[in-house]
């Protein structure tokens, strides 16, 4: 049996408000075990963020973390010792509250050969 090699990768983004922005789509051949989701509210009032994992082989999406309400200038982390897994094509989601300004960063361990 062949060992896999685990590999962290991180992607940010600086999602445009109210839109649905797709944030890491997982690579044919390997599944992600996702160990940070971190948001931080740059606005000058309260708003919400949605994260939404689509798993894909079961035409499933659900919000991992729905519209949690994030106080002006402070920020949410959501990671270890919790974590979930997805797999090749899955794909992570996120939404900012309309007229927010947001910066939002997820870290996942990916690894290959899940499927045979």
């Amino acid at each position: 049996c062949e060992e896999q090699e685990v590999r962290a990768v991180s992607v940010s983004s600086n999602p445009v408000a109210n839109t649905l922005t797709t944030l890491y789509t997982v690579p044919k051949g390997y599944y992600a075990r996702v160990g940070l989701i971190h948001a931080n509210n740059a606005t000058g009032s309260n708003k919400h963020v949605t994260f939404d994992w689509v798993d894909t082989s079961a035409s499933v999406t659900v919000s991992v973390i729905y519209q949690y309400t994030i106080a002006s200038k402070t920020s949410l982390s959501f990671g270890l010792p919790y974590y979930f897994v997805m797999e090749e094509d899955d794909i992570l989601k996120v939404t900012t509250e309309s007229g927010s300004t947001m910066g939002v960063v997820a870290t996942f361990e990916i690894e290959g050969s899940q499927r045979t």
